[in-house]
């Protein structure tokens, strides 16, 4: 399949031939927007097949269509359809379900420029089979002969798919058992760390993310000096928007001081709004459909953090905000985004933020540790000594970027936006 390439003509103006790797762009994204539906999940490229496993997911191309049209003066509009066959077998070979699942029409604008005309192709067949992969799974999930596979079964522990409400097992790995480094009391330290795993709306989980806020919490207050009193930790209900907005336009200015250190931590799901392409928090009673009127946007917690007296400010998150999967959702109908959370940005010079990806990147839960993928090697870099900001990025970046390629096949680089006079900022002070 990741050899797979597709050769066609348009479906109506701009005649010629065009190639596209449909193949490596279904590879590259399968894995993450599958995966959820299972308790757990291998990305197999060929027989043999490993040992332990339920069924197996076959995807093929059925249709792929795309073509341009005119969208005003000077610009023009890329368009691509794709249609997928998915067919999942048993052990023995026997069909379990089949079905043909079809991405709605995407567009791509782009001026009159071969750079732009040829970035808006790829790029619109890329987002086509993202979009084909979520619909995807949401028919896997919701398909009945796959469930009735599975009673009938009694459902293995390996791959199998998730009822409804299943908590994830218990994992403790080496970041969850406390470094012996003890840093200097900071009284004028405070910090608000959100985890938020379930929704109200039902969407997917973000697996480990209670997990990643406490765990984060326990690091602040035993290791990095941080006085119990001075740490919020939201988690689930706890993190609805009105506590998003009362402990970041309340309860920060009214503790905050001039000489203060303020810590942000946020483990959950994230969103583009895809009218204004603004990333957006998800809180726990937040709607994908209706995110202006529920969500709680990047740019106003900037605004109010760029407001504080403060002498510096870290924001960490373990999101992302494409609407492409992951640690992301979307409307419904909508198609997913390449965001640029620096975009438009003003951050105060005191002002360090660190992100778990880019661009229209996924991501990545660490399942075998327990953690995200992110927040695992950022408390890793804590507990071996790295307390500088600049040595504790250059640690996980590198760290992220090789686990999410070689366990998930996916790209994930951690960002970082930070003034060059604080990448030696100190995380804690021994």
């Amino acid at each position: 399949m990741e050899n797979y390439t597709f050769t066609g003509q348009t479906a109506n103006s701009l005649e010629g031939t065009y190639t596209f790797p449909l193949g490596q762009m279904i590879s590259k994204n399968i894995f993450n927007i599958l995966s959820p539906a299972f308790n757990k999940a291998i990305l197999v490229k060929s027989k043999p097949y490993p040992q332990g496993i339920d069924v197996i997911v076959i995807p093929k191309v059925e249709k792929f269509q795309f073509g341009y049209d005119s969208a005003g003066a000077f610009k023009g509009k890329a368009l691509a359809k794709i249609s997928i066959k998915l067919a999942v077998y048993d052990m023995k070979g026997m069909l379990v379900w089949e079905g043909i699942i079809s991405s709605p029409k995407m567009e791509k604008i782009y001026s009159m420029s071969a750079n732009d005309f040829w970035e808006a192709t790829g790029s619109v067949a890329a987002e086509s089979v993202v979009a084909v992969l979520q619909e995807a799974a949401k028919v896997i999930t919701s398909s009945r002969e796959i469930h009735t596979f599975v009673s009938t079964k009694g459902v293995s522990e390996t791959i199998a798919l998730k009822p409804p409400g299943k908590e994830l097992p218990i994992v403790k790995s080496d970041v969850d058992e406390l470094p012996a480094i003890k840093a200097k009391p900071n009284k004028n330290a405070y910090a608000i760390v959100i985890g938020i795993e379930q929704y109200r709306q039902k969407l997917p989980k973000a697996d480990y993310a209670v997990a990643d806020a406490k765990t984060m919490t326990e690091y602040l207050t035993n290791v990095m000096g941080y006085p119990e009193e001075n740490v919020v930790t939201l988690t689930n209900e706890h993190a609805a928007k009105s506590d998003f907005e009362k402990y970041f336009e309340k309860w920060l200015p009214n503790n905050v001081e001039k000489d203060g250190s303020v810590f942000i931590y946020y483990s959950g799901h994230g969103t583009p709004n895809v009218k204004t392409g603004d990333a957006y928090l998800v809180p726990y009673d937040g709607d994908p459909s209706f995110i202006e009127q529920t969500g709680y946007p990047l740019k106003k917690l900037y605004e109010s953090l760029n407001k504080l007296q403060a002498k510096e400010i870290i924001v960490a998150l373990d999101s992302c905000f494409s609407g492409a999967g992951g640690k992301s959702v979307i409307a419904k109908g909508a198609r997913p985004l390449v965001m640029n959370i620096e975009q438009d940005i003003k951050l105060s010079k005191n002002m360090i933020v660190m992100s778990a990806s880019s661009g229209d990147q996924i991501s990545s839960t660490y399942e075998e540790k327990g953690h995200g993928l992110f927040t695992y090697f950022f408390l890793k870099g804590i507990k071996e000594g790295k307390y500088e900001l600049g040595t504790l990025y250059n640690y996980l970046k590198p760290q992220v970027e090789r686990i999410a390629r070689k366990t998930y096949n996916n790209e994930q680089t951690p960002g970082l936006i930070a003034p060059k006079g604080l990448l030696n900022l100190r995380l804690y002070d021994r």
